[in-house]
Parts: structure tokens; C-alpha cells; sequence
């Protein structure tokens, strides 16, 4: 399997123009300061995750690795250490040295944090550039008949921004009555993992580049073939509208999906790729490189994690994981009156149909009914994980993974922990992965980017196509055979939308939705053998998709099903019209840099010896953190 890498087109205008004191923002790569630790080597490296704690080892009464040796309460000689020793309660005994270990293990860990460089974050200039401020994401504001923001309604967001002042947040000039999605929340800082701010992803594609066209005809094709079963993407198919999708991919140059032997295929058609900061390549953050994370080519499309029903946790019964059935055909968003209330944040007065019965996951609007709404929770995918499988019935139970053979008590022959790395301990850390993962996207989508979202491009794409606008976007998305399609299908270039809402009312680029599945996911694949082959696949019975039948190609594993359930939930809003591949790309490499980062930080806590847990990034390379 074979990708490609791009380069983004980098711009003088590199600094969005809101006040660096108050907001940390991007700024001019020769204004970038390298500090005592080299950029490229750690707060580049921490941006592709791969920023690691030093190994500890510590125990009550030895160097704890924190900078400290003990504390005053220490063993004694003889019988001064006896009469301690029976005279008081172990709690005692330790209650210092672990009050000053907690204490040192915030303070070290904070410090660790604190002295990782700020990285660049660039912006593509565009919102500079077109005064209009077609390039950038302006849903919920007020817009006029031609669905161009109101000049005082986007000033009145850039001063909010600007100040950070939560009296200017309220004072924002809306277009009808949805709100915005928490732009003060990026504000807020956390007391686990790297802060948001510290973390970047590859400069956005302008809105004339031929990267953005690319991307959006592959978001066109998405909405075309929404209602197609994902047992057509295989290399043997006569389905239309597959291999039509397959051929115009196959003519773009600038498309960074994945590709076998340099061609898209059917096999490839809308799977994963990851998207990272070359800080080799460009110091200044301008360039990105696009991966396909492991084992996200191999077997059916949908994740074992989204497929499998859940096994019984302890009292709890599970439930399978079947959805809902949105009506076939059903689209929103192609009339220009309905997309203009849309981009006000009014209503349409129109509601999504849900036929009778449930199924489990065979197309692309499935996908996307999945991932608009809460798509899956992560303990679920724990709990998959951890329970048995059933010996002669391959769809009961779960998968029995075993833990990551760097878990101290993999190994220990005296003791089980209940409480660091333990099944609770892992619960507590996806829990927490959850906001920390939207606040890291967040500011990414209000404080740097901005970017606007595919129903808005898709805005342009028609005023120009049908009314003969004149809007700087590439020639290969106005001459696209999808473009073509939608028209003859809808009479009009717009993007056909899967909810009647259309965007959540926050900038696109990145995902959230993806990086909240990209952090867990990380997690995961450190607390668990990643390499550990799924004795019992599933995938859908074709002949009826409210059952589940044994797959038996090649060996599926932990780490590809986990890599392959992020890319799942990243395309299901893809599918809905909500993002582009860059926005899922990017989200990948963003939660995993915000995973590590938890996982260096909780280094400092244990007292058992730990040499750190390896796994494999989405680049394929190992990390030890």
C-alpha cells in the first residue's frame, strides 16, 4: 500500500490579526523562538506524538524519579525503626512521603508540559485575503441574501475572540437562534495533558488550491453514494457509481487519500489516512505528510468495535449494536433558500425520517446517523475488549485482549491492581480523554483556522456553476463529474446534506468528533496488546444486515480495529457533509498528541516499575511513553 505526501501553500499572511497578548496565536515563523529544548526535537516531536517521559522507578523509601530522595519520615536502624514499625499504622508510616510524591508529581509533570515549546500555527491567509470572508467558517452568524456574512456580525465574533471577555462572547450578532459551539471552551485550562495551545496541525489548504478541490469531490461522491452497501467497495464490483468515484479520484493529482500500488481502488475508496506536521521538512509548520494508519486497509469497512454486540460487564446486560434506519434518498440542504437558513442557523421546519426496524452498519448513511449523534462510547469498546470470548460461538462475548505486555502486573506473581493500570484506571482515563479532546479541536477551529465548512465551499461551487459568480476556487472541482451528477440529480450544486440542520456551528478544520475517537483510541492501543489477533471477527450477514455472520479473511488486530474505528467515526461525519479528508487527517495526529501527553503525565504517579508502554502510532512507527 502506497500514499502520498503534499505540501500546503504557504503565505506571508501567516499571523491571524487578533491580539497575540491576549490570545496565543500564530505568529511568523522567524519570530518562532527555539527555546533550551530544540523545537524539532521536542515540541515537534510532541506534535507527532512522539514526545516521551523519562523511566521511573521509585518506591517508598528510594529516589522516587521526582527530583527528591524520601521525605522525613524515613526507616530507621534498629530499635527505633521496630518501635515505628509496630507502633504505628502503615499510613502513618507513608502518609508524608506520599503527600510530598503527589505534590512533586503535579509540579514535575506541569513542568514538563510548561517547557515544551509553543509549535508555529500558521494560518493560510485567506481570511485576510477575501473581504467578503468566503474562506472561512461563519454558520449562526447574520448573512444577507447571498449568503455572504454581515460585516458587523463577523467583527463582533473577531472581537469576542480577541478579548476573551465572556461579556463580548454574549454580545456575538447571530442569525437566527442556534448558537455557536463553544468558542470559550479552547479558553479553559486542564490539569491533565499538554495545553491546547501547544499543539498543531498541517496548514490549511486555501481556498483556491487544487488540495481543497480534491477534497471536496470526494465529499460530492460520499453524498452520491450514501445509500450504496459497503460490500460494493471491493476490487470485483460493477456497481456505477463506485467505479465512477474510483476513476475521478484516480485523475487528481493533489488527492491525499490512500492508495494500493498508487492507484485508488474500491478497497480504498474513503478509508483512513493521517495527517502530520513535517516540522522536518518546514520548521515552520506549513507542511504535512499524509500516512495510512496499520491495518486500516484489511477486511470489511466498519470497525469489529462498531459491528460486534457488547458482552455482559459484571450486572449490566449488553445491548448489540444496531442503529436506526434513516430513509433511503433523503437529503437536505440542495435548494439555495434552505441552504441560505441553514448557514443563519434557522430552522428549515424539516425533520429527519427514520424508517422502522434496526440494523447494523451497511452504508454510508448509517455512518453518518452514527457519528451526528453519540456515537459510540468508549468504555464500550473497553468493555469489548476485556470480556472472554465464547468458546464455539464466535458472536458472543467479547475479544479477551489481552493487556500491553509493559503492564507491571502482566508479569507480577504476587498481585492484581485495582486501581493503577487497571480496568478502572483505563475507564477514568477515556472519561477524561472526552473534553480535553473538543477543547485541543476548538482551538484549533476558532483561535487559528477558522476555516469554512464543505456546505459553505459547496455555496460557492453553485453560485458560480448556476449563477455565474466569480469566486477564486479551483478549476477541478468546476469541472467534476460529481459536481455533474448532483446537478442533474438535485438542480443544484449544492452538497447534499444527510441531517436537516446541516454543520454543527463551529470552523471545520479539524474534526472533533475525530480527535474525541483519536485520543481514547491511543489510549487504548497503550493499555492493551495492540498486536493481539481478534479470534472471532464478524462482519454483516449480506442477505440480512440485522445479523451477523463469522469473516474469515485476513487477521484482523487490535490496533488495526482501533485505527480503523477512528477513521469510522471521523467519515460518518463526513458522510453527513460535516468535514473534508483533511479535517479527519489532522484530528488523527492531534489526538494522539494529546493522549501521550496524558499518558507522560500520569509516568509521574506510580510506584510500580514501569518502563513505559510501547505501541504504534497511525504514522506505523513505535512509541514508549
Amino acid at each position: 500500500m502506497t500514499n502520498k505526501s503534499f505540501t500546503q501553500q504557504s503565505t506571508e499572511a501567516d499571523a491571524v490579526t487578533l491580539d497575540t497578548d491576549n490570545v496565543t496565536h500564530a505568529t511568523a515563523a522567524a519570530s518562532f523562538p527555539i527555546s533550551r529544548r530544540s523545537f524539532i526535537g521536542k515540541a515537534g516531536a510532541l506534535t507527532a506524538a512522539g514526545v516521551l517521559a523519562p523511566a521511573l522507578s521509585s518506591s517508598a523509601y528510594a529516589d522516587d524519579g521526582l527530583g527528591f530522595a524520601g521525605d522525613d519520615i524515613k526507616p530507621s536502624s534498629g530499635q527505633d525503626f521496630a518501635k515505628k514499625y509496630h507502633n504505628d499504622t502503615f499510613g502513618t508510616l507513608h502518609a508524608k512521603d506520599l503527600r510530598k510524591k503527589a505534590f512533586k508529581a503535579r509540579l514535575k509533570a506541569a513542568e514538563e508540559e510548561f517547557n515544551i515549546d509553543i509549535p508555529p500555527l500558521p494560518n493560510n491567509g485567506d481570511e485576510a485575503r477575501y473581504p467578503e470572508k468566503i474562506s472561512v467558517a461563519t454558520k449562526g452568524l447574520k448573512h444577507d441574501a447571498n449568503g455572504h456574512v454581515d460585516p458587523a456580525s463577523y467583527e463582533s465574533l473577531l472581537k469576542a475572540l480577541k478579548s476573551r471577555k465572556p461579556e463580548d462572547f454574549e454580545k456575538i450578532i447571530l442569525g437566527g437562534t442556534a448558537k455557536l459551539a463553544d468558542p470559550q471552551g479552547p479558553l479553559t485550562t486542564a490539569l491533565d495533558g499538554i495545553n491546547n495551545s501547544q499543539l498543531a496541525i498541517p496548514l490549511a489548504a486555501t481556498l483556491d488550491s487544487a488540495e481543497l478541490a480534491a477534497d471536496h469531490i470526494e465529499l460530492y461522491w460520499q453524498a452520491l453514494l450514501r445509500d450504496v452497501p459497503f460490500s460494493e467497495y471491493r476490487n470485483d464490483t460493477s456497481h456505477p457509481l463506485v467505479l465512477a468515484a474510483v476513476s475521478e479520484l484516480n485523475s487528481l493529482p493533489a488527492f491525499n487519500g490512500p492508495t494500493d500500488n498508487g492507484r485508488v481502488t474500491p478497497e480504498t475508496l474513503f478509508r483512513s489516512t493521517a495527517a502530520y506536521v513535517d516540522y522536518q521538512a518546514d520548521p515552520t509548520g506549513k507542511k504535512g505528510n499524509y500516512v495510512i494508519p496499520p491495518g486500516t486497509l484489511e477486511g470489511p469497512y466498519i470497525s469489529q468495535f462498531l459491528l460486534r454486540p457488547l458482552p455482559a460487564w459484571g450486572t449490566i446486560a449488553g445491548q448489540p449494536q444496531l442503529r436506526p434506519i434513516q430513509k433511503a434518498g433523503e437529503t437536505f440542504g440542495t435548494d439555495f433558500d434552505e441552504w441560505l437558513a441553514i448557514r443563519n442557523g434557522i430552522s428549515t421546519g424539516k425533520s429527519i425520517t427514520l424508517e422502522s426496524g434496526r440494523r447494523h452498519l451497511i452504508n454510508g448513511r448509517d455512518l453518518a446517523t452514527l457519528a451526528r449523534n453519540t456515537g459510540p462510547t468508549y468504555l464500550h469498546v473497553l468493555q469489548i475488549l476485556l470480556a472472554a470470548p465464547v468458546a464455539g460461538n464466535p458472536l458472543a462475548g467479547g475479544i479477551g485482549a489481552p493487556f500491553n505486555p509493559a503492564n507491571p502486573y502482566v508479569s507480577s506473581k504476587t498481585q492484581n491492581s485495582g486501581s493503577s493500570f487497571s480496568s478502572g484506571f483505563i475507564q477514568g482515563l477515556l472519561a477524561l480523554a472526552a473534553p480535553l479532546a473538543i477543547k485541543t479541536s476548538y482551538y484549533q477551529n476558532w483561535y487559528v483556522n477558522r476555516r469554512l465548512r464543505p456546505e459553505d465551499y459547496a455555496g460557492l461551487v453553485h453560485k458560480v456553476l448556476a449563477n455565474g459568480a466569480n469566486y477564486p476556487i479551483h478549476a477541478d472541482i468546476l469541472n467534476s463529474d460529481a459536481v455533474a451528477r448532483v446537478y442533474s440529480a438535485f438542480g443544484s450544486y449544492l452538497l447534499p446534506l444527510a441531517n436537516n440542520t446541516g454543520a454543527p456551528t463551529h470552523p471545520g478544520y479539524p474534526s472533533g468528533a475525530t480527535i474525541s475517537a483519536a485520543t481514547p483510541v491511543t489510549l487504548l492501543k497503550a493499555f492493551f496488546d495492540e498486536n493481539y489477533v481478534i479470534p472471532n471477527p464478524v462482519q454483516v450477514d449480506p442477505d440480512d444486515p440485522t445479523k451477523l455472520i463469522p469473516y474469515t479473511g485476513a487477521p484482523l488486530t487490535i490496533g488495526g480495529e482501533l485505527n480503523k474505528l477512528v477513521n469510522n467515526i471521523g467519515y460518518g461525519r463526513n458522510f453527513n457533509g460535516f468535514h473534508i479528508r483533511s479535517d479527519i487527517s489532522a484530528s488523527h495526529t492531534l489526538g494522539e498528541a494529546l493522549a501521550i501527553s496524558i499518558l507522560r503525565d500520569q509516568r509521574y504517579t506510580y510506584n510500580e516499575n514501569f518502563a513505559g508502554y510501547t505501541f504504534t502510532k497511525f504514522d506505523g512507527t513505535a512509541v514508549t511513553v
